[in-house]
């Protein structure tokens, strides 16, 4: 009896085309390397409104820098109340007032500083929501293809079973075995088609992911090979490496516009400038002209402006802790990422050296002995699910190496 051909799940690793385009056929197979380029073309809403919020807080940093409009004034002065003669007294005119104020020191160019710094913020999460993006299609895709080869391993094996049970069958018929025999190729047979429903469940939502950022590409048929990704930096690069994730260029913003905050806080402690001019007309008589310079000079509440300064450089320092805490985190999960793939590549070394051959020589071996009488037909279904198994273990370590290279590559900031 023939064995499947598990070639076609475990096939050596193939590169992925990357100059994949977005005319490709609908039942073209979907490389990894083809929904990556299709989820970094399309317009994201999440990405999109990043974006816009950083416009929007530049725009806003504009405004805030402008200085503040003058004031007018149009006023009757010194009028007389018994008969309102505009002429009688000397002192009765209409007076035209113009008053310019001024920004305590650096405060327009300090608003629209600490505005740019957020605004590079929320440039910095769009771009870690698109690395975001592409660790999810990847391990999206691969999980896709991990069910997929696994159902049609499942499925090879179910029906290998079944011819198992047409020969359990003709041998009952001979005389030859007994009834528990067919009964034990039915119930596994069950198994398996029990088992197929949880892989296709799986496989569903695996494409369900993808299509959240792939659209109707999703469905196509995958490719059939496992992808190459590109290769993560040195592990002895990652104290360079992991300073420059957009995760941390989202606080390293944040801390630039907390010492805005602080430099903000101290203008605080500086006057306050504004210009006026006045021009009032009399009848018959000399106009008059006035021109003033008024000072906010700041003598009270110095407890109140020192407090906002020391709340401004309390935020700066929180916003340094979480940086310092982000930073051991990605350092933690970077470690973790080397060791889960340092150990899967061991472990597929042993599969692909031992337990695979063994678990095939071992079923070709009960076979040859179950048709020479020298075992059971139990043996025989045990071993055949025992090569699934190893199939599906192997298959599954390919899978997650690979996902575990896509995280590293998500960490070094996705080095195309």
């Amino acid at each position: 009896m023939k064995f499947p051909i598990f070639a076609a799940a475990l096939a050596a690793v193939a590169t992925a085309s990357a100059g994949a385009q977005h005319g490709a056929q609908p039942d073209a197979p979907l490389s990894l390397a083809e929904a990556v380029l299709i989820a970094e073309r399309s317009e994201e809403p999440g990405v999109l409104a990043w974006r816009q919020h950083s416009a929007s807080l530049e725009a806003l940093g504009e405004s805030e820098n402008s200085r503040p409009d003058p004031s007018i004034r149009i006023a009757a002065n010194n009028m007389r109340l018994d008969d309102f003669d505009l002429n009688r007294e000397a002192m009765t005119q209409g007076e035209v007032r113009v008053r310019q104020s001024f920004l305590r020191g650096e405060t327009g160019a300090l608003r629209q500083a600490r505005r740019d710094a957020q605004a590079d913020g929320a440039g910095a999460r769009g771009v870690l929501r698109q690395s975001e993006i592409r660790r999810e299609v990847r391990e999206s895709w691969l999980d896709a293809f991990y069910w997929e080869q696994a159902g049609h391993l499942t499925r090879q094996r179910r029906d290998e079973l079944r011819q198992l049970g047409e020969i359990a069958l003709a041998t009952f018929a001979t005389g030859r075995s007994n009834a528990a025999d067919v009964i034990r190729v039915d119930l596994e047979t069950a198994v398996l088609d029990t088992r197929l429903v949880d892989i296709e469940r799986f496989a569903h939502h695996a494409r369900t992911r993808l299509a959240r950022y792939l659209g109707d590409a999703a469905h196509r048929p995958l490719a059939g090979g496992l992808p190459h990704l590109p290769a993560p930096p040195e592990a002895e690069a990652v104290e360079e490496i992991l300073p420059r994730h957009p995760s941390v260029a989202v606080h390293d913003a944040q801390i630039r516009a907390s010492e805005r905050e602080i430099d903000l806080a101290r203008q605080a402690f500086k006057p306050a400038w504004s210009v006026d001019a006045g021009y009032g007309v009399r009848d018959s008589r000399s106009d008059f002209a006035s021109v003033g310079v008024s000072v906010e000079i700041p003598l009270f509440n110095r407890d109140a402006r020192e407090a906002g300064v020391r709340s401004a450089r309390e935020a700066r320092s929180a916003e340094e802790l979480e940086r310092r805490a982000l930073l051991l985190d990605l350092r933690r999960d970077w470690e973790r990422l080397l060791s889960d793939r340092s150990s899967r590549e061991a472990s597929i070394t042993l599969y692909e050296r031992e337990v695979l051959p063994n678990a095939r020589e071992t079923a070709e071996a009960v076979m040859t002995a179950y048709e020479n009488g020298q075992a059971d037909f139990p043996e025989l279904v045990r071993a055949e699910l025992a090569l699934l198994d190893a199939e599906l273990a192997l298959l599954r370590l390919r899978v997650d190496a690979l996902k575990a290279e896509a995280g590293l590559l998500y960490l070094a900031g996705d080095v195309q």
